[in-house]
């Protein structure tokens, strides 16, 4: 399964509302999950940590993390931002 995140959210890609959608999504499913930032900049901490690094709370292991979504076209300082959030809640992406 593919999102692209800039269609999936249109213009709210930086809120918790907007992470907690994702989390979903990604709950929802057993497919991997490529999650493409293709033309956008989220410098959002809040979406980050709602939409992925929350998959700790549900019980996900960095292995599952690394393994069922890959992300895509995702701005350098955004990535750095988000190993940053998954870190601070036991996920340290690869």
């Amino acid at each position: 399964m593919k999102i692209l995140i800039r269609e999936e959210f249109k213009n709210d890609y930086t809120t918790r509302v907007a992470g907690e959608k994702l989390r979903k999504i990604i709950l929802s499913t057993n497919e991997v999950i490529t999650l493409d930032f293709e033309d956008i900049k989220v410098a959002s901490a809040s979406f980050f940590d709602e939409g992925i690094a929350k998959l700790a709370l549900e019980g996900w292991t960095i292995d599952m993390l690394n393994e069922k979504i890959k992300f895509i076209n995702i701005f350098r300082k955004d990535m750095e931002l988000l190993k940053s959030v998954c870190t601070e809640r036991g996920l340290k992406l690869s």
